[in-house]
């Protein structure tokens, strides 16, 4: 664990791409990173591959002052994190705060419903680019980085968004000697 650093928050939304969850969340805690789980339904949640993972407390509990960035995870939660003021009220904090704040898959439609993409660089699931108005550019690239807002392009790029996600948050020379250790 990162001495005195506070906790990044994934939150977990029924109908969540595991593997857009989890890969990263492994990344980060192998980094020696806090992680913390909230779900935005409940604290058991299904995933949209039928995996049900638990979630460590409610988003309704989460005080943004105790995390140091959050995560979205995408798939078809992605609409649903959109569409809770909740979620795109937290985005907004951590934002605004100069917290890490990302995004995988569909989710950064959240991001742009949150209003945190203006003139930022992202990727995100082919045919959402669309939706995402504000962002400076959409990229085709595994994972985004533009400061502290990072972005995913979708399931297969689970483990790179978990990479950038330890590089942006200050473990760039760990995330090298992870990824020889994880064999990538």
């Amino acid at each position: 664990m990162i001495r005195g650093m506070k906790p990044v928050l994934v939150l977990m939304a029924p109908g969540f791409e595991e593997i857009e969850l989890t890969a990263p969340v492994d990344i980060l805690r192998r980094l020696e990173i806090p992680v913390v789980t909230a779900g935005v339904k409940g604290c058991s949640v299904e995933g949209a591959h039928g995996m049900t993972m638990q979630a460590e407390m409610l988003l309704v509990d989460v005080k943004e002052e105790d995390y140091s960035g959050i995560i979205l995870p995408g798939g078809p939660a992605s609409w649903l994190l959109r569409d809770t003021p909740a979620v795109l009220s937290l985005v907004r904090a951590m934002h605004k705060a100069g917290k890490l704040v990302a995004a995988i898959c569909a989710a950064p439609i959240a991001l742009e419903a949150a209003g945190v993409l203006k003139g930022c660089r992202v990727t995100c699931y082919p045919g959402v680019e669309g939706d995402l108005k504000s962002a400076a550019a959409v990229l085709a690239e595994a994972a985004v980085t533009d400061g502290l807002l990072v972005t995913g392009r979708g399931p297969g790029a689970a483990l790179e968004f978990g990479f950038a996600l330890g590089s942006a948050l200050g473990k760039a020379p760990q995330v090298k000697e992870l990824r020889t250790a994880m064999c990538c």
